[in-house]
């Protein structure tokens, strides 16, 4: 579960282990790894999704910004973490979770 509050910046790292083993698996050149946010999972609307082509020590760094969640109501949505990987394979690696959003007192 993610939560976070209405218009705030956030930075999520999302990193691939192997399930059989646990060993990390670092995400290299040529791989894409999507962030998505809907309100449900069978939702056809996507409220945002980051895609992220450039890794930090192997992890994707998902940025989240102010305007991404400032047009969002107070409330629960879904999101996933999908690779896409440099040979085209599709793995989901962040299975759908709750992704909160809190209000604010303070706003500009």
């Amino acid at each position: 579960m993610i939560s976070m509050t209405k218009g705030d910046t956030e930075s999520i790292a999302i990193r691939a282990v192997n399930p059989r083993t646990g060993e990390p698996i670092p995400f290299e050149e040529g791989d894409t790894v999507f962030f998505t946010v809907k309100f449900t999972e069978s939702s056809e609307r996507v409220l945002f999704q980051k895609r992220i082509t450039e890794f930090e020590d192997g992890a994707a760094v998902v940025a989240i910004f102010p305007e991404d969640t400032k047009p969002l109501e107070v409330g629960k949505y879904r999101y996933d973490g999908q690779l896409t990987d440099r040979f085209g394979n599709v793995y989901t690696i962040v299975k759908p979770s709750d992704f909160v959003v809190t209000g604010e007192v303070t706003w500009d």
